[in-house]
Formats: structure tokens, sequence, C-alpha cells
């Protein structure tokens, strides 16, 4: 017996895709705009699918930056990083940076460079010269001020209490 052809899917409306995207993973609005511009989603149609998301409430861009600034910084990304971050993905200023102060919960710099450290090495200690170069690169990368970087490094090398910033003239600071 013969299959019976399969008729084509029509398109899906621009809400219909907009979902589909918000099912894959929680987007911004500037995000989900983007996606549905490369989906060559006319702009007029794009609005009123973002309208229709924020009024279904799928779109909330202050939790969404909460929820995003507390995985960055599980991650060892100080905050300004984090707020950098989220100003990329189209998170209002105040809102970027807004999450990225309550998702340290108050704790200064230092210590998060301690708590970045202290999770990339895992109890461990450093090994050498040549790791601890690294270690500094790699805080300074996530976003940590340098001297706050030296402070956490030095800590975890001797365990002691160091005074304010003193940066290694030999260690690239870019």
């Amino acid at each position: 017996m013969p299959r019976a052809a399969k008729s084509p899917r029509p398109e899906p409306t621009p809400v219909e895709r907009a979902l589909r995207l918000l099912a894959f993973r929680a987007r911004t609005e500037h995000e989900l705009d983007q996606a549905l511009a490369r989906a060559k989603v006319t702009p007029a149609d794009r609005a009123a699918a973002l309208a229709r998301m924020r009024e279904l409430g799928y779109i909330d861009d202050p939790s969404l930056a909460q929820a995003r600034a507390r995985q960055r910084l599980s991650k060892g990304d100080a905050p300004r990083m984090i707020a950098q971050r989220l100003l990329q993905q189209g998170v209002a200023a105040e809102e970027a940076h807004a999450a990225a102060k309550q998702a340290t919960a108050g704790a200064s710099e230092d210590e998060l460079a301690v708590q970045a450290l202290a999770r990339r090495l895992r109890g461990r200690p450093v090994k050498d010269e040549k790791e601890r170069r690294r270690l500094l690169r790699a805080l300074m990368q996530h976003g940590h001020r340098a001297s706050s970087a030296v402070k956490a490094l030095r800590l975890a090398m001797d365990g002691a209490e160091v005074e304010s910033a003193e940066v290694d003239a030999d260690v690239d600071v870019e």
C-alpha cells in the first residue's frame, strides 16, 4: 500500500519561532530579537513576537541577568567581567551592574579572587613560578585586578596576609 505524501509543514509564525528558541535556553530580549532577525523575521513581526513573549512572562531580563551573574561568578569571573558580559548579551547597564553586585553578596574583589583561585587549585599548592604566572594570567583574564590576583596568589603560596597591592614588575598586566 503506497504511503501518503507528507504535506509540507507550514512556515512557523514569529511567535512559534520565539517559543522554540526559548525552549532551548533562556534568552535576553536582545538575544531573542537577534535570533529572530537571523531567521529573517521582519522587524514588525519581531516586535510583535517580543511583545507577546513579554506579555506571557517568557522574557525577564533582570532575573536572567541575576542567574547568569551567579553562574559566571561560580566560574571565577570578577564582578566587572560579569557586568561586561551581561552588557554584551543585551542586558541594560543598570540591570547588569545590579546583577553583578547582587551575585557577589558583598564580598570584596580580593575575597572573590581568593575564592576563584581556590576553586582552580582545588586544595593543591601552587607548584612553581611558571604555574604562578599562568594562574595570575587566568585570574586577570576573568576580570580580576592585578592587585587582587597577586594577593590571592601570595595567600595561596605563603598562606599569609599580604599588604596592599604590589604587582611584580615582570608580570604582563594586559
